[in-house]
């Protein structure tokens, strides 16, 4: 079975002129597109950033993410949402998860 590869990709401060150069072509390479949106209105800052360097027909998923300190609820959310990813990565598609600033060392 070929899995994909999962790149966390740093959008920087909020402005998509700052975006390394790396990330911009990984951006370009990958399958699908995964970012962060809270659920209460589906907006997502580091999609916005980043939009502008998705390659035309990219897949773009949203992950809703409650904004909450309800320890079930985010679980909830934590565990549908790493399904998501997993399922992606499980048909052998390369995916990016876009967050603000840098991201910490994914562990595989």
């Amino acid at each position: 079975m070929n899995t994909g590869t999962l790149f966390g990709i740093g959008v920087g401060p909020g402005d998509p002129d700052l975006i390394t150069l790396k990330a911009a072509n990984i951006l370009k390479q990958v399958d699908v597109v995964f970012a962060a949106a809270s659920t209460k209105n589906g907006y997502s800052l580091a999609e916005e950033i980043a939009s502008t360097h998705l390659k035309d027909g990219m897949l773009l998923v949203r992950l809703g993410f409650p904004m909450t300190r309800g320890t079930e609820k985010l679980q909830t959310a934590w565990e549908e949402n790493a399904r998501t990813v997993v399922d992606t990565l499980r048909k052998g598609k390369d995916a990016a998860f876009v967050t603000i600033g840098d991201t910490a060392p994914l562990v595989t």
